[in-house]
C-alpha cells in the first residue's frame, strides 16, 4: 500500500545490519588502499595492468584468470619508492575464488612525469603472478591471503596472526551441502571486519614496507 516507505524502511535495515556485521574484504582493502595513496601521487593508468592469478587453459581453450589494476600510487616509505595499487578479480572463470588484493612493487622511477613513469608501473603491476608482490588478497568468502612464497608473507603473517581475531565481525559460514562447479563449499555469510581493522592493517603495511 506504501511501496516508497516500505522501500526506505527496507534500506534502513540493510544499512543497520551492514554497519553490525562490519565491512567486507573488498571494503577492507580498498579503505586501506586510500589511507596508503594520501601519503603518495596516484597515477591513472591508460589501460588496466592484468597480473595473471589463476589459469585452467589446455591444448584446446585458454581460460585465464586476473587481477586487474587501473591506478597506482607512488609512495615513499623509509627513503624507498614503492608502486602500490588496488586490484580486482577479472577476467574467466579460474579468477572467480578471488576478490581484490593490495600489490606493492620497488619501483625507482627517477624524478619521471606521471606520463613517462605510466608504461614501467604497467609493467610491473602485470608481473604480480599469483599475487607474488601482494600485501594481502581476499578470497570471494571473504578470507585475507597470501602467496607462501611470496615478497611479503613471512612478514605480514609475523605482524597479523597475533592479532587478527580481534577484528573479526563475522565469521566465514558455508553451506556444506552445496558446492560450486569447481567444488568450492557455498559461501552463506562470508567473513566480515571491524572498521579499526582498517588503520590496523594500514600500519602493518607500512611496517613491512619499511623493512623489506
Amino acid at each position: 500500500m506504501y511501496p516508497e516507505n516500505r522501500k526506505g524502511s527496507v534500506e534502513v535495515t540493510k544499512e543497520k545490519e551492514k554497519k553490525a556485521g562490519g565491512l567486507s574484504a573488498r571494503e577492507l582493502l580498498e579503505a586501506v588502499y586510500n589511507l596508503l595513496k594520501k601519503d603518495g601521487t596516484e597515477i591513472k593508468l591508460p589501460s588496466k595492468a592484468m597480473a595473471e592469478i589463476a589459469n585452467d587453459s589446455d591444448g584446446h581453450r585458454t581460460r585465464i584468470g586476473y587481477t586487474g589494476y587501473e591506478s597506482a600510487a607512488i609512495l615513499k616509505v623509509a627513503d624507498r619508492e614503492w608502486i602500490l595499487a588496488f586490484g580486482t578479480k577479472c577476467g574467466q572463470y579460474p579468477a572467480d575464488p578471488y576478490n581484490c588484493d593490495i600489490v606493492a612493487m620497488r619501483a625507482n622511477l627517477d624524478g619521471k612525469t606521471d606520463k613517462e613513469a605510466e608504461p614501467e608501473i604497467h609493467q610491473a603491476l602485470e608481473r604480480n603472478t599469483c599475487f607474488h608482490h601482494s600485501l594481502a588478497y581476499a578470497m570471494a568468502d571473504g578470507t585475507l591471503a597470501l602467496n607462501q612464497n611470496g615478497c611479503f608473507c613471512d612478514k605480514v603473517i609475523e605482524l597479523l596472526r597475533p592479532k587478527i581475531g580481534e577484528f573479526i565481525a563475522r565469521d566465514l559460514e558455508v553451506d556444506p551441502n552445496c558446492f560450486t562447479m569447481d567444488l568450492r563449499p557455498v559461501v552463506k555469510s562470508a567473513v566480515q571486519y571491524k572498521p579499526e581493522f582498517i588503520d590496523f592493517l594500514r600500519d602493518t603495511f607500512l611496517a613491512v614496507l619499511a623493512s623489506a
